[in-house]
């Protein structure tokens, strides 16, 4: 198979370490990084199990904190490149929560406030860098790629940093989760674990990165979306799985073609029992994608939900498990969903 791109440089920062490395070994080793949150749900209330990291500033919440997460996250990818990338036609794109897209106290949602941190701290290292976002939550990556990939495909474009930043470190966010029911406790078992992170990882067409003698990690040859109609405040049958089969098929296309099968699945399910049973029809769907046995990767079990750095953290992870050797297949796909039906699917491979 062709890529259609390959990651050169990786970059992540995470509640089981502060970099990529870090996070791919500990992560390896079955580290969890669930822990005591200074966050209640309400006035004389439990304290909050959460997945945070306490070298942050306890008392920054939301999208400032989420744009700490992402710039750190963001210069460690960048490292990995300079000064290659300083002259180049770069595109950064961001992804972002859903509810970082309404309108704040002040009229102003507070993705466009931590989107002009990002790119701003990005133009210091590549000047010639322009800002996409997507406000889509965990599968947004698979909205905005295959532009990027375009882009990259017909040269506009010469690099592109890729990222995603996820926060539930807030009291309103805890409040919103726990009033629908989603807020992980010991007599709430369907439910979520809130966590936050952020991973980046810097794009280019392979014969680019061959020009500047980058290695690649991973090799990205598709990105597929679909949309369902079960979401977490609905009765939809979750077994139905049209969304995320549909963009499993589409995106898994090239192996079929090539009669080849991936046999690792990196995707973004918590303890919730609609999104379980979703990815379990999923899998009896594609079966011919799929070598035996299948190795399901969910992040989110030992890091907290994964938000809107599902997809990034999960190419984080597969690169540094296909260079350090413990990765369990060589082709994987990263699947997620987003609270509004949208699915997507990523098809990559080792390198």
């Amino acid at each position: 198979m062709t890529p259609a791109a390959v990651v050169v440089s990786i970059g992540a920062k995470t509640p089981l370490g502060l970099s990529a490395i870090e996070t791919g070994f500990a992560y390896r080793a079955s580290a969890v990084g669930m822990r005591e949150a200074p966050i209640v749900e309400e006035e004389g209330a439990d304290p909050v199990t959460m997945c945070f990291l306490p070298t942050l500033d306890p008392l920054l919440v939301g999208h400032r904190r989420a744009s700490k997460l992402a710039i750190s996250a963001l210069d460690e990818a960048l490292s990995g490149v300079m000064p290659a990338i300083q002259q180049m036609r770069t595109r950064l794109v961001l992804i972002m929560d859903e509810h970082l897209g309404m309108a704040g106290p002040d009229s102003r949602p507070p993705a466009v406030e931590l989107g002009a941190d990002v790119v701003q701290r990005a133009s210091m290292s590549t000047p010639q860098v322009q800002l996409e976002t997507s406000v889509r939550g965990p599968a947004g990556l698979g909205f905005v790629l295959p532009g990027t990939l375009d882009a990259l495909a017909r040269g506009s474009i010469e690099a592109a940093i890729v990222g995603g930043v996820h926060t539930d470190y807030d009291p309103a966010r805890v409040r919103a989760l726990a009033q629908a029911g989603r807020l992980f406790k010991p007599d709430n078992l369907d439910s979520m674990i809130p966590g936050e992170m952020a991973a980046f990882f810097v794009l280019m067409r392979p014969d680019v990165a061959r020009t500047y003698k980058l290695q690649p990690l991973v090799q990205i040859f598709t990105v597929a979306t679909a949309f369902d109609k079960i979401r977490p405040d609905n009765d939809e049958p979750a077994f139905e799985a049209i969304g995320l089969t549909v963009a499993v098929r589409k995106a898994g296309a090239q192996l079929a073609e090539e009669k080849l099968r991936a046999g690792w699945l990196l995707t973004d399910l918590s303890f919730e029992r609609h999104r379980l049973f979703e990815h379990q029809s999923m899998i009896i769907r594609t079966q011919s994608l799929w070598w035996e046995p299948q190795q399901w990767d969910p992040p989110a079990l030992r890091m907290g939900a994964l938000g809107a750095a599902a997809m990034p953290l999960h190419v984080v992870l597969a690169a540094e498990a296909w260079r350090r050797g413990w990765a369990p297949h060589s082709v994987a796909f990263s699947c997620a969903g987003s609270d509004g039906g949208e699915r997507a699917a990523m098809l990559i491979s080792k390198p």
